[in-house]
């Protein structure tokens, strides 16, 4: 039992140690070091009080946001912090998302209080999803942490390592013809729509493929240690509406806004207004509250707040829609509605077109939102439409026709890709930047 105990503290003082290696390695200066310690420090802190005194929670959550937004916004602002980001305040998002899940956790009895602070500051600093997620519960990490420890066999080897070569050959080579797509396009944004629409495609898909390969990396190297990590991401580009965009895309973030931001928020509209009748209205409006605080944690600005806005207009109008059109047609009406080929068509392009022109509102410079920029908006948002008119159906086709027989040669594929990639690297290939960038 003594060595098991001696293992486990040798497992978490290793992850510890990784996750603080990355900001001093990432942090420009010794102050930018401080914050995300600092944070772990005091919101694990926080978590016997709170589940002694679950009225603790607001105030709890309420003074590690405040914390948040003094690093984010106000230290840099006097100069005394880099702006937050790449050579910033590494990792502080989602050391604060974790923080809020452990606390409401704990103040509902689903996670353990009494949790060693090692252990938890562990979870917090996991190095492979310490930047950006995905971000797994406290009691998973707690289990699998505690579980004897043992050097990986050759299945898990082969299957991981799968997605070390994948993740690694998304994140450097796939997602750079679309940044270098981008690039060209941001300088020519005031041109006109053609342009404005391919920067705009080619940022959501240098995203997509930078972001689910980095995914997948994490979680395979986490798998590779011994840890589990949730999936994030399940073919987003196929979703068949708004909602189903965000069950698909950055899963573990999703799942946390719906938990601990729209459920909440949604319930107190119930409870405030008694409407349970009017419901679908209701959730509008939360999707809307909710995905604002999405676009307001990507920054502080209008820009950000548009960012949200849209999109939590158009998960509401989704959702509202669905409601509509099932109490006018009846379920049966309404099963055949969506079955038919127009109107998926239809609605995979509105809700994968919406995400990427709302993602605009992340790259563009504030000396290009002119009054001309939006009379360009409405021809490049049909330039967009119509390329996704085209794209997401032979996506889906290859995708029926090449899966099944790349999921059978998974090994030859990691190899090929491992090959790839060096050979791209060693021809003079430039990785395109990392996510921070923008987030």
């Amino acid at each position: 039992m003594a060595a098991m105990v001696l293992a486990v503290r040798a497992r978490a003082v290793a992850f510890v140690a990784g996750g603080l290696a990355m900001v001093a390695w990432l942090a420009p200066t010794p102050a930018a070091m401080l914050p995300v310690p600092v944070m772990a420090l005091a919101g694990c802190a926080m978590a016997r009080p709170v589940a002694a005194r679950p009225r603790l929670l607001a105030p709890a959550i309420a003074a590690l946001v405040g914390f948040f937004l003094m690093v984010r916004e106000v230290l840099p602002a006097l100069g005394l912090l880099p702006p937050i980001g790449l050579g910033g305040s590494i990792g502080l998002s989602y050391v604060l998302f974790r923080l809020i899940q452990l606390l409401v956790d704990v103040a509902e009895g689903e996670a353990p209080a009494e949790a060693p602070l090692l252990s938890l500051m562990a979870w917090l600093l996991f190095p492979p999803s310490f930047l950006a997620g995905p971000i797994g519960r406290a009691q998973d990490f707690l289990d699998d942490l505690a579980a004897p420890a043992a050097w990986p066999m050759r299945d898990a080897w082969l299957r991981h390592g799968v997605g070390v070569a994948g993740g690694l050959f998304g994140l450097v080579v796939m997602a750079a013809a679309p940044w270098w797509v981008f690039q060209q396009a941001t300088m020519r944004v005031d041109a006109g729509a053609v342009a404005l629409a391919g920067a705009a495609l080619g940022f959501a898909l240098w995203l997509w493929l930078s972001f689910a390969g980095y995914s997948r990396l994490a979680v395979s190297l986490a798998g590779l240690m011994g840890m589990r990590l949730p999936g994030n991401f399940d073919c987003p580009w196929a979703a068949e509406n708004m909602l189903a965009v965000w069950s698909r895309w950055h899963i573990s973030l999703s799942d946390w806004f719906r938990l601990y931001v729209f459920n909440p928020l949604l319930k107190w509209l119930l409870g405030a207004t008694g409407a349970t009748k009017q419901a679908h209205w209701l959730g509008a409006l939360a999707y809307c509250g909710t995905f604002l605080l999405m676009g307001l944690w990507h920054g502080i600005g209008l820009r950000f707040a548009l960012y949200g806005l849209l999109l939590g207009a158009a998960a509401g109008v989704n959702k509202v829609a669905q409601t509509l059109l099932a109490r006018r047609l009846g379920k049966a009406g309404y099963a055949a509605l969506k079955r038919g080929r127009g109107y998926g068509l239809a609605s995979s392009v509105g809700a994968v077109g919406t995400f990427v022109l709302a993602l605009m509102f992340l790259w563009l410079p504030a000396g290009a939102v002119t009054p001309l920029l939006f009379l360009t908006v409405p021809l490049a948002a049909i330039i967009v439409c119509a390329v996704l008119a085209v794209v997401l159906p032979a996506g889906a086709w290859l995708a029926d026709r090449a899966g099944p027989a790349l999921a059978a040669r998974q090994g030859w594929l990691a190899l090929v890709q491992l090959a790839a990639l060096l050979g791209a690297l060693w021809l003079g290939l430039q990785p395109p930047p990392l996510l921070y960038q923008f987030f």
